[in-house]
């Protein structure tokens, strides 16, 4: 009988993985970990944008807001003031001075009555500029110092939102009546509310009859 052992076949691990399948499950693992991540900061991102959208929003409904309570303050300032001067608006050139006078805010706020003279914007602060036309105006005259005719106190600003406006600032600005005279004031007035949207940023105007309207460059230049 032969001493050699029969050679039988070596029988393999079916239930092992082989290496390249090991390999490929590792890959598979890491790029679902990649895409994961990926996919947690694109929605991060995305929360971060609309939150700060929100906050924008907001932030200009606020200095909208603002600007409305400011520029009623500096009506009825300047209303009183004319009951003192025959019914007169004070000189453009002098025009926060006057309005200073009949000025007055509560106890703590931050920067007393000087605070009605600007607001917060998107950017810098904005302050308000005096029209021209509004100079010295006689409100119980159907003329202007009875000489020049008399202007639509409705559709005439009194005051609008110009960033960084120094202190009796002004300027001419036309009635609101015609299409001219409102892309003059498209070109004159800040948009310093939504600005960031340039069809829908936003101005205040006070006008010369005590309104104070709220339009967007859109209103203005259609």
């Amino acid at each position: 009988m032969s001493d050699i052992e029969p050679n039988y076949p070596v029988q393999q691990d079916t239930n092992s993985p082989r290496p390249e399948k090991k390999a490929t499950m590792r890959l598979g693992a890491r790029e679902l970990a990649r895409i994961s991540a990926s996919v947690v900061i694109v929605i991060s991102l995305a929360l971060i944008f609309a939150g700060y959208r929100v906050f924008k929003n907001f932030k200009s409904q606020r200095d909208i807001v603002i600007a409305k309570e400011n520029l009623h303050k500096l009506y009825t300032a300047l209303s009183v003031y004319s009951m003192d001067t025959n019914s007169h608006f004070p000189k453009a050139e002098s025009w926060t001075d006057a309005a200073m006078g009949y000025l007055s805010a509560p106890p703590g706020t931050p920067g007393g009555k000087e605070s009605f003279l600007h607001g917060p914007g998107d950017g810098e602060d904005v302050g308000y500029v005096f029209n021209d036309l509004m100079s010295e105006y006689n409100l119980d005259s159907a003329t202007r110092d009875d000489k020049k005719k008399s202007v639509d106190l409705g559709e005439t600003p009194l005051l609008i939102e110009v960033v960084g406006a120094k202190p009796n600032q002004h300027m001419a600005i036309p009635e609101q009546s015609n299409d001219q005279g409102k892309a003059v004031l498209a070109k004159l007035a800040a948009f310093s509310h939504y600005s960031s949207d340039p069809d829908n940023a936003t101005t205040v105007v006070l006008f010369a009859n005590g309104k104070v309207l709220v339009f967007t460059h859109r209103d203005l230049v259609p």
